[in-house]
């Protein structure tokens, strides 16, 4: 027997955040951190990779996810997730189409591939317990699909391509000046996230993390609304919409110039979607960044996606107008006391939020004209953009715009699981997203059953469903994209004058 390797370990005091310094990162309850350069012990028995897809370590620990016995016929139940997990990343999780998407085309072997492309990228799993292991990197997606069976991390997530190998970062940290090559991020997709949480303002059927087809249509708008600007107003193509598997959306966009945007151009495109500025001084009043007439971008949103969605699904889902919780904000936004009182009283005539809106808009609408007749100009600029104001405040995409501004930052991988609902993080078609409904977003614990009852094979479950619409929505353009960059590389270095004579 050997002695162990000894680990050295430093506490770092940290104010309510995770210790970043460190590969291993865990918060204690004294505020404390610890970090270690070695891989945690893990309180789970491990997966062996000496048996190849079948292989395990005697301890059997994907035997953990139990079956019950159901309709006559034994199923895996939904509940502890993480007992699914070791079934899930050997037999469901896609790791060769993630690692391919990820190699942008460095993954073949013809010239112009940078064959260390792949290890430069950072991956971070979230093991029990909160602990973060991070600046992994992985060769091909077999060492992937090794990590993930023995570590059984309960979320991925990707973080840039460094210009070393994250894992060697150690050796570089250090270096500064005389031209030594200092550990910094290079490239990275233009991420963005909308959460429902940020829209607890507007929802009177659910709040926190709670969701139902009555709110959902935020997220479609979102969708909606993001995708066509970052298509049409900044010509990208090659866009990965995600459900994050339990209240929120993420895009990934992945053309090569977003990849290489700086930070401060990411936080540029970013803020261009931030029109919803929050509240004012008294937490009620909604505030918007608008100016009449609206910016094209801004109107295209208003009259394709806002204005049907919000007199057609959102005033009757979530009745803006009755409910005490918004109604009184609502209103609030009408900046003519006069006005605002004509709207109230009007509105003790009509139940519906429907009906008080068609009356709401009248009535601002007369006031707008009257002011501009009497040349009160000021009072018409505000009455004639309050329309706009409201629909905009309500259902207009709020970013959490940290999440885009930094290369470095962090993002949920597509296909992993949600821990605390078992729902896979399924890619979305933009095109159709009217009809996605996350409540039918396949659980572990169903995909390992329709595996099971379909012989094993992955492909005929609703994974492959959700890895076709990742290739028909997105991968299949952006793949013939990278072979054609790598063509040009090649032929690029092939023509490139040497230094031999």
């Amino acid at each position: 027997h050997t002695e162990p390797p000894r680990v050295r370990v430093r506490l770092t005091r940290v104010a309510g955040s995770f210790f970043t310094e460190g590969s291993v990162e865990t918060r204690t309850r004294s505020g404390f951190a610890m970090s270690t350069s070695a891989e945690p012990v893990s309180k789970k028995p491990k997966l062996g990779d000496g048996g190849g897809e079948g292989g395990m370590d005697v301890d059997g620990k994907e035997n953990s996810a139990k079956k019950v016995a159901r309709a006559g016929k034994a199923t895996y139940a939904e509940g502890d997730t993480h007992d699914l997990m070791p079934l899930y990343y050997k037999h469901l999780f896609p790791a060769e189409t993630m690692m391919s998407w990820l190699a942008y085309g460095n993954d073949s072997k013809k010239p112009g591939a940078d064959q260390g492309f792949m290890q430069r990228r950072e991956f971070c799993f979230t093991l029990e317990g909160d602990v973060f292991a991070r600046y992994q990197s992985f060769k091909n997606a077999t060492d992937l699909r090794t990590a993930l069976r023995n570590k059984v991390p309960t979320k991925i997530d990707l973080g840039p391509v460094f210009n070393v190998d994250p894992t060697k970062r150690a050796a570089y940290s250090g270096s500064s000046g005389g031209g030594g090559t200092v550990f910094a991020p290079v490239e990275r997709e233009l991420v963005m996230d909308i959460d429902m949480t940020d829209y607890d303002d507007v929802r009177t059927c659910c709040s926190a993390a709670n969701i139902c087809n009555k709110c959902w249509p935020l997220m479609t708008i979102a969708v909606k609304v993001i995708d066509a600007g970052l298509r049409q107003d900044f010509g990208f193509k090659h866009l990965l919409w995600v459900y994050s598997g339990r209240r929120g959306i993420h895009v990934w966009v992945c053309d090569k110039r977003a990849r290489f945007l700086s930070n401060e151009s990411r936080a540029a495109v970013a803020e261009y979607f931030s029109v919803y500025k929050g509240t004012d001084a008294s937490g009620t009043t909604k505030r918007v960044n608008l100016t009449v007439p609206l910016h094209p971008a801004l109107r295209r949103a208003y009259d394709d996606v806002l204005r049907p969605y919000f007199n057609d699904t959102i005033l009757p889902n979530q009745d803006l107008l009755v409910d005490p919780k918004t109604l009184t904000n609502l209103l609030a936004m009408i900046p003519d006391a006069a006005t605002r009182t004509k709207v109230e009283g009007a509105f003790q005539k009509i139940d519906s939020s429907v009906s008080r809106w068609e009356k709401l808009e009248s009535i601002v609408g007369k006031a707008a004209k009257t002011a501009l007749n009497a040349k009160d100009y000021s009072a018409q600029r505000g009455l004639g953009r309050c329309v706009f104001d409201i629909v905009f405040a309500h259902v207009y995409p709020r970013l959490d715009v940290e999440v885009s501004k930094h290369m470095n930052h962090l993002l949920k991988a597509p296909f992993c699981v949600h821990p605390k609902t078992g729902r896979v993080c399924v890619p979305m078609d933009p095109a159709t997203a009217e009809s996605f409904d996350p409540m039918t977003v396949p659980t572990v614990a169903q995909l390992l059953n329709e595996h099971d009852e379909n012989g094993g094979k992955w492909d005929t479950t609703r994974m492959g469903a959700a890895v076709e619409v990742f290739n028909k929505t997105f991968w299949n353009d952006l793949q013939a994209a990278c072979a054609l960059e790598t063509t040009a590389k090649a032929r690029d270095g092939a023509g490139a004058p040497t230094t031999e004579w």
